[in-house]
């Protein structure tokens, strides 16, 4: 029978089919995503529609949907063997229904064609980069961030996706977006990749927001209007 951990009230199956001892020892001891869910509660407000890109095991996902001031969450999630795996947690949890949509897509500049994505031996470090710890890859379905944007409204983002944030952030539109919560990956995208990051929301205007961001944790805010 399938181990199952409550983590920060949210259930989760330990699953060794495609957890590495790694991160079932993590989850074990309560230290799976927890800087993010401590935060992620704090930051959304009542009637928040949530962008969720990269969406893991769905534990950020189910905690997002447990929150009653969030009014929906639409999640994308570029390994195609997760999506099961979510579905399944948010099952768990007796949430999703109307308020939520999954995407096994990947989101860029472009809404046309595949891009290969590459599964790595601990989920957690799939990406586009082909390593040697890539164990299969798969073609996986483009989608226009801006596009998306446009469609869903949302009002924050919530990003994990193994330095692809620097390409995803570098152009994108983020009108009528209040917030982004994102980790940042330095050993990905370097120095310069990190100076790129937060240019580009400074360009947007947004700001660090000190108080719900941590290490690789950052929550960008954006500066309010003082005509408003």
């Amino acid at each position: 029978m399938t181990d199952i951990i409550e983590h920060f009230g949210i259930r989760l199956r330990i699953d060794p089919e495609f957890m590495s001892p790694k991160l079932i020892e993590v989850i074990r001891e309560g230290r799976y995503e927890t800087p993010e869910a401590r935060k992620i509660g704090k930051i959304a407000q009542q009637g928040d529609v949530i962008l969720e890109i990269g969406a893991g095991i769905g534990f950020m996902t189910a905690l997002m949907l447990k929150n009653p001031a969030v009014e929906r969450v639409v999640s994308f999630e570029a390994n195609p063997l997760l999506i099961p795996k979510i579905q399944r947690t948010l099952d768990d949890n007796g949430v999703g229904g109307q308020r939520f949509e999954l995407h096994n897509a990947i989101l860029g500049a472009d809404d046309t064609g595949t891009i290969d994505f590459h599964i790595h031996q601990d989920f957690w470090a799939s990406s586009l980069r082909k390593t040697s710890a890539t164990i299969h890859s798969f073609p996986i379905s483009l989608v226009s961030f801006d596009k998306t944007i446009k469609t869903v409204r949302p009002t924050v983002i919530v990003c994990d996706i193994e330095g692809g944030e620097k390409a995803l952030f570098s152009t994108s539109d983020l009108t009528g977006v209040r917030s982004v919560y994102l980790e940042l990956h330095q050993r990905v995208i370097g120095p310069a990749g990190m100076r790129d990051v937060f240019q580009a929301f400074h360009d947007r205007g947004f700001h660090y927001d000190q108080n719900h961001s941590g290490g690789a944790i950052v929550l960008f805010s954006r500066i309010p209007d003082p005509a408003r």
